[in-house]
């Protein structure tokens, strides 16, 4: 696996410092997570929020990757049985 199927990593980056320093950590720990990361197919947050590279982390905040998603129910028009 990409990770090598570990529910959570720990890095060593400076408390204080940028995103794009934990971006970097990992691409140099996991280069095929850091190609999805910079290649947008795998978003960054910082506590729960989309974040970007000049984001401050400091060593108590949680940094997740987010992979894919899709959401939304459609048009309502298009279901099928919802007639007006």
């Amino acid at each position: 696996m990409m990770a090598g199927n570990q529910p959570a990593l720990s890095l060593n980056v400076a408390d204080g410092g940028s995103l794009k320093d934990v971006i970097g950590a990992i691409e140099a720990g996991y280069p095929h997570i850091g190609e999805l990361i910079q290649k947008k197919k795998v978003l960054v947050s910082v506590n729960q929020e989309i974040a970007h590279e000049d984001t401050i982390v400091h060593a108590s905040d949680e940094v997740a990757l987010l992979p894919p998603f899709a959401g939304g129910a459609g048009h309502p028009e298009s279901r099928e049985g919802d007639h007006a």
